[in-house]
């Protein structure tokens, strides 16, 4: 029995030996980086909204004066900036503050005016001659060469204009 004991009190001490003195050991050790570290390749970051360029402030404004803004930040790869209004409303801008994409929020619309304000003279005039301007759920330019209009009907439901308006298809 005093055997026993003995195994039992070793097997104890060296339980709490190996608990405090790792502890210890970490705890006594400081994890400092290196000093010539670099963060890395910024990718985006948020971004004061003072810092738009004058044009994305304006449209905002002009469509959006009743709603705050949420979230703001500058893509730097893709020179973008992206603005998340508390309506739920998500625009990216180009550099210069031109419109690159606008998103309503789910089952919702952006106005007849923002949809008016966007797009060229006829393609807005297309969508209202088929009754689609008030259905409007996206407008995306892509890469300068045609506007990418979501429609909310059964698919297809994106329209697809040039840059100078003209109807070129529909698509899924």
């Amino acid at each position: 029995m005093l055997i026993m004991k003995t195994k039992l009190i070793i097997a104890f001490a060296t339980a709490m030996t190996m608990i405090f003195g790792g502890f210890f050991s970490t705890a006594q050790t400081p994890q400092t980086p290196p000093i010539d570290t670099n963060p890395g390749i910024a990718i985006s970051g948020s971004q004061n909204y003072n810092k738009l360029p004058n044009k994305a402030k304006h449209f905002i404004t002009k469509h959006f004066k009743n709603f705050g803004v949420q979230k703001c930040e500058k893509y730097f790869a893709k020179e973008e900036y992206e603005v998340e209004l508390t309506n739920g409303i998500d625009i990216e801008f180009n550099l210069n503050g031109d419109v690159t994409e606008i998103d309503a929020p789910n089952d919702s619309f952006l106005s007849v005016d923002v949809v008016k304000d966007i797009l060229p003279h006829k393609s807005y005039t297309r969508l209202e001659k088929d009754g689609l301007n008030s259905k409007v759920e996206s407008i995306e330019f892509k890469k300068g060469k045609v506007y990418e209009v979501e429609i909310d009907i059964q698919d297809p439901d994106t329209f697809i204009f040039d840059i100078n308006g003209e109807f070129i298809a529909i698509e899924d």
